[in-house]
């Protein structure tokens, strides 16, 4: 629309400010081009991903997690009385 404006000569007194305009809008452009591009590059779901069932899926796979994990730790407790134990027969 700027280009339009600025080739009309209803506008020739204002072409300093329609090129001005015109600069500031390529340098927003370029900033929200770079924006994108380092979203889409990133592992971050945004909020159209987010629906119930994705919601359920990730609470699923955290909890699922959370289980591992104290399995784990209970393995190594049990691990450590053990060796502790075959430790007070020796």
């Amino acid at each position: 629309m700027l280009l339009f404006l600025e080739r009309l000569s209803a506008f020739g007194n204002l072409k300093s400010e329609i090129s001005d305009l015109r600069s500031q809008a390529e340098s927003v452009s370029r900033q929200l081009r770079a924006w994108a591009d380092s979203l889409q590059n990133t592992d971050i779901k945004g909020q159209r991903y987010l629906n119930n069932k994705t919601r359920r899926a990730a609470a699923a796979s955290d909890e699922r997690e959370r289980f591992v994990e104290e399995l784990r730790r209970c393995q190594e407790e049990n691990i450590a009385r053990a060796q502790k134990a075959g430790q007070g027969k020796n």
